[in-house]
């Protein structure tokens, strides 16, 4: 049975030197410092990590930025459409469906001889082409937007966490 002392105690440093087989004698070489050594180790692999941590992060921020070019991108095309679909329904459909209503016009009125069952069944029918105009404008505007880029910005600054208000 050792005494704790023994056990304990260090390793003792070689007080002769070290022969290689060449003749002369080899320096005297410490026994690696163990404790040292671990530091020195661990540290080094923090500093591999945060190195790592930092370019997944560069990463996230050049997806972030292609993201936000692409709905840009996107957004612009949607304007452009919308613009384009005003365009249309101020010239195009405006001067077709008032000669579709002019020619229903003139069928009711032959038909009802009623100047009420015409003028209203007309305004009914202008109301369906507003409400549909209306909606197709709508989903149109709807697809104008950075909602992937907000996502992608929440979950790079707050940890995968989205705010919900609870």
């Amino acid at each position: 049975m050792q005494s704790r002392e023994s056990s304990d105690a260090p390793a003792q440093k070689p007080t002769q030197p070290v022969y290689t087989g060449t003749g002369q004698a080899a320096p005297m070489q410490s026994p690696p410092n163990s404790a040292v050594e671990q530091a020195i180790e661990q540290l080094s692999l923090i500093a591999a990590l945060g190195h790592s941590a930092k370019q997944n992060y560069i990463n996230q921020l050049m997806l972030v930025e292609k993201i936000a070019s692409a709905e840009w991108q996107l957004t612009g095309r949607s304007l452009i459409i919308a613009a384009a679909l005003v365009v249309c329904f101020g010239a195009g459909i405006i001067l077709f469906w008032g000669s579709i209503l002019l020619v229903l016009g003139y069928l009711l009125f032959q038909l009802s001889h009623s100047v009420l069952i015409t003028a209203s069944t007309l305004v009914i029918l202008q109301f369906i082409l507003l409400f549909w105009c209306w909606r197709s404008l709508s989903y149109v505007l709807s697809q104008a937007g950075f909602s992937n880029t907000w996502q992608q910005i929440r979950l790079l600054f707050f940890n995968g966490t989205t705010r919900t208000g609870n």
